[in-house]
């Protein structure tokens, strides 16, 4: 195993293997950072910069984005209660 350490260096690393192949530039998003953040809370990152997310089977792409979902709802709903402390103060 690999043990690759999550760092801009890598997740760009990553990027531009899996663009190589894409005629348009796609700036990464936050939620791509987020994507590479879950891959390696669920040890998946060594899988991803070996093979690309396409080498991920369908569970295991099925279970990041389930992730990647429950956390966006997650700040969106933190960022709600924010702006109603700071409306009511």
């Amino acid at each position: 195993m690999n043990n690759n350490k999550l760092t801009k260096e890598f997740i760009y690393k990553c990027e531009k293997q899996r663009k190589k192949n894409e005629k348009r530039v796609k700036p990464l998003t936050n939620d791509d950072i987020m994507k590479y953040e879950i891959a390696q809370e669920l040890g998946l990152l060594d899988k991803v910069d070996e093979k690309g997310w396409a080498g991920l089977t369908a569970k295991e792409a099925g279970r990041i984005g389930g992730i990647l979902t429950s956390r966006k709802k997650q700040l969106k709903k933190k960022a709600e209660e924010e702006d109603k402390k700071d409306e009511s103060v």
